[in-house]
């Protein structure tokens, strides 16, 4: 029977390629707090190793902030998700009027780098944010983004004081800061965090019960309008012409919503401890456990002959798991319940069932009725997917796809069964695993008994095993069943149901075993078919992501329905050449399509890292598994919508948190791709609702993600983690208590 540790395979192939604002970060101030707001000059003393030391304070009034020349006009006043300027262009005070002098700053260090403009071109470059170049524009955040911080490479030998100058067209002042730099351990480059009185502003009394979204500083005052940022060096002892670099970044006009819960990974060793899901809501400078292993309760999972609990059969217990036990959360997708609670359903170990948890408890979801859990624990399940237009009372509807043919052409006949034949056994060197699925559909609602408890040891022979067979059987039309699409010859996989309803998009492939394009498969296009009440159609292909000269896999709808993401890469040119397959590609790429279609996809500027973090787009950077924000928000000022979505790369990267990291190739996996651990970024996509044309960003790297709560939310550790799979939905986290980051910080 099964002798694999199933998880090992999905987690070794995976790490080996691998909120409201303002509603947490409460804790001690920390020395990139600012408590002193009077004005003056010269350096104040008290602040602590690895901070600025604040020149003369910082000038920040909030009640002058909305009085500066008068409020400028709100052209969408009644909209929460939208920036609403306080103060006219060249009258805000976020910035201070006076420098900012780090700790061991020389005092005339303003008179050592001279004018702004006093700089040559040098070897510095600016990791963080990514800044214009070339006629590209920079990185974009919305306005309730976590504060930006500031990290740079290629900085010469002796260069030990920097100069980082921030200018807005609607700030009074500049904001600057002058640092010294101090390389982490490794080189690994410093960083350093804009305050956050600064960026979010302060709340005003007034609004203290219900704070605006976007802030009251930079990040509301300046959203829509470029920041300029000016980094310079010198050498304090023999200071010559600053070297220096300078370009933009932008604050998106909008806000964005919602928490991300994603998986993460740190080994290719299925441990209760290697992997787990994370989250953090928009704002919060750090994450916290969502759902760990251990806190699933969803039991009894059963194996693929329906007759014992799944690991009956391993030969090597794993450690720490009893047979039936939920060994895998990742690929999870979210249950989109009203009330915001937070619970995720997600493909479990091999046979690959389906299993469900409520965040940070891991009770089963009530929204499950116990016909439907049944249903979801025979195997061969793929990717899920649900939307809040089929999750209303009466009509709970899981997308999902049902392996149905197997690599020798063997028809699946029931529910449960055994494979074929098994490597070692009936003559076969492999296991006779699932080739294709079929799309289909469990309603959650369907509450039948159907008898899912395994006796002691097994149920071979006995009652049990024909019952829940035939009972499942049965169910089909009421409770789970097809979709058609008028495929034939291939699988259909990784659904993805739109949010109205009406429409599902989804990935043909030549391979399936574990419900989604296998790292051998050499076929993945995409295709759309109505949804149709369940009953499916014909199938179109989606133009711009149906190229059968690429690989297109992953897709995604946007919240409004309006664009679908989905990863593009090459196939391999050869047998023996460097290209994957359609999982955790190196050479993936983010695209963006119109939902109708077109003639070519966009592709985001978010998959060029740029050079400055030696990445090689030669060697690939495995751009993957695109999901968008729960936002798609009009301006009205300007006539665009604008988009976020977060994806997981593989592109390198290091800091006081985390450093990437190899991942062993787990032997049992079909992947054989790259190895270093990945992270996820955010990237923006703008629309002009006028000409259709999309614009899209540079990533920015999400800091916060390796950055969790110590004992008491009173201290903050880093955790060495590959985070993969992302799910960005309106769901509220309890809220994080942590301290805020210092303002300056070299990684030990």
């Amino acid at each position: 029977m099964r002798k694999y540790l199933g998880l090992a395979v999905l987690a070794g192939a995976l790490v080996a390629g691998a909120g409201a604002c303002g509603n947490g970060n409460k804790g001690a101030g920390g020395d990139g707090r600012i408590t002193n707001p009077g004005k003056g000059s010269g350096a104040s003393g008290g602040a602590g190793p690895g901070s600025f030391n604040f020149a003369g304070g910082l000038n920040i009034d909030p009640g002058t902030i909305t009085n500066n020349g008068g409020a400028p006009t709100d052209v969408d006043p009644g909209n929460p998700n939208v920036a609403h300027a306080a103060c006219q262009a060249g009258n805000c005070k976020d910035f201070p009027e006076a420098a900012i002098l780090g700790e061991g700053v020389p005092a005339n260090a303003p008179t050592l780098f001279g004018a702004a403009d006093n700089f040559s071109q040098g070897s510095l470059c600016v990791l963080e944010p990514q800044l214009s170049a070339g006629g590209k524009p920079g990185a974009m955040m919305p306005a309730n983004w976590v504060r930006p911080r500031f990290r740079v490479a290629g900085v010469p030998a002796g260069i030990d004081v920097l100069e980082i100058r921030l200018h807005s067209a609607v700030e009074a002042n500049d904001f600057v800061a002058y640092t010294k730099y101090v390389p982490g351990a490794g080189g690994v480059a410093p960083s350093w965090y804009l305050p956050k009185e600064i960026w979010a502003g302060v709340v005003p009394a007034a609004d203290m019960a219900a704070p605006r979204a976007s802030g009251y500083g930079l990040a509301n005052n300046s959203a829509g309008t470029p920041v300029t940022v000016t980094i310079r060096g010198i050498n304090s002892s023999a200071p010559a012409k600053p070297i220096g670099i300078q370009g933009d970044f932008n604050i998106a006009p909008v806000v964005a919503t919602g928490s991300m819960v994603f998986w993460t990974v740190n080994s290719g060793n299925v441990t209760p401890d290697s992997s787990k899901l994370l989250g953090f809501a928009v704002g919060d400078e750090g994450v916290a456990n969502a759902l760990t292993l251990p806190q699933v309760k969803w039991a009894g999972e059963i194996g693929e002959d329906g007759a014992t609990l799944r690991g009956f059969y391993d030969k090597e217990k794993l450690a720490g798991f009893v047979d039936g036990q939920v060994r895998c959360i990742g690929c999870h997708a979210t249950i989109p319940d009203a009330t915001g609670g937070g619970a995720v359903l997600f493909g479990d170990d091999w046979p690959w069932s389906i299993a469900g948890a409520t965040l940070n408890t891991g009770a089963v979801p009530t929204a499950i009725a116990a016909g439907a859990q049944a249903i979801m624990k025979t195997p061969w399940w793929g990717q899920q997917s649900m939307s809040k237009g089929h999750w209303t009372t009466g009509d709970h509807i899981i997308i999902s796809s049902y392996g149905t043919t197997f690599t020798s052409g063997a028809a699946r006949t029931l529910p449960w069964s055994k494979l074929p034949s098994y490597a070692g056994t009936d003559g076969a060197t492999v296991d006779d695993k699932v080739k294709w699925h079929t799309l289909a559909w469990i309603n959650a609602d369907y509450d039948a008994a159907i008898p899912v408890t395994i006796s002691a040891g097994n149920d071979y022979g006995k009652p049990e095993l024909d019952m829940r067979n035939t009972m499942v059987t049965a169910a089909k039309g009421t409770g789970w069943g097809t979709i058609a699409t008028g495929d034939s010859k291939v699988s259909d996989v990784s659904p993805n149901l739109s949010h109205d309803g009406n429409s599902i998009v989804y990935v043909t492939s030549d391979y399936t075993p574990d419900g989604h394009p296998d790292a051998t498969a050499t076929v993945a296009d995409i295709r759309t078919v109505p949804y149709n009440n369940r009953a499916g159609g014909t199938s179109a292909p989606l133009n711009g992501a149906s190229d059968p000269n690429l690989l297109e896999y992953y897709p995604s709808y946007s919240q409004d329905d309006k664009l679908i993401a989905f990863t593009q890469a090459p196939k391999k040119t050869s047998a023996t050449s460097a290209e994957d397959g359609p999982y955790y590609n190196r050479f993936g790429k983010i695209m963006v399509v119109p939902a109708a279609g077109a003639a070519k996809p966009h592709e985001l500027a978010a998959n060029d890292p740029g050079t400055c973090g030696g990445d090689s787009l030669t060697t690939g950077i495995i751009n993957s598994w695109p999901k968008w924000s729960p936002d798609a928000v009009p301006v009205k000022a300007n006539g665009k919508t604008y988009y976020f979505l977060v994806f997981s790369s593989g592109r390198k990267y290091g800091d006081e948190f985390s450093k990437q990291f190899p991942l062993p190739v787990n032997p049992l996996s079909s992947f054989k791709g790259l190895s270093q651990s990945s992270q996820l970024y955010l990237a923006a996509v703008v629309v002009d609702d006028a000409t259709g044309e999309i614009t899209s960003y540079p990533a920015v790297y999400i800091w916060n993600q390796n950055r969790t709560p110590g004992a008491n939310g009173t201290t903050a550790t880093g955790l060495q983690y590959s985070n993969l799979t992302p799910a960005w939905d309106p769901i509220e986290l309890p809220p994080l208590v942590i301290p805020d980051v210092p303002s300056v910080v070299v990684p030990k």
